[in-house]
């Protein structure tokens, strides 16, 4: 498929993924960050994190590659976020 191919699929899950994130609310972030990364955005004492923070520190391991959208996907359904056929 080449390249072009290639860039319009990781498009296509970037959307996805902001389809998905939206359905999250704060609880949820937190533990994808915690439970599936293994590492939360620093913050410091006594503070806690905004919602924004958290999408953020989401997007960043995503195009680094340290989160993938299946990885998302499956926490999601797991945690009764959105249902299994949700992209279907």
């Amino acid at each position: 498929m080449g390249l072009f191919g290639k860039a319009k699929q990781k498009d296509e899950n970037a959307e996805r993924l902001t389809a998905l994130l939206d359905k999250f609310e704060y609880p949820h972030l937190e533990k994808l960050c915690t439970d599936v990364m293994k590492k939360s955005p620093q913050m410091t004492k006594n503070e806690r994190m905004e919602r924004t923070e958290y999408l953020e520190f989401i997007w960043d391991q995503y195009k680094k590659g340290t989160l993938n959208f299946q990885q998302v996907m499956d926490f999601a359904t797991s945690q009764e976020i959105v249902s299994k056929d949700f992209f279907e």
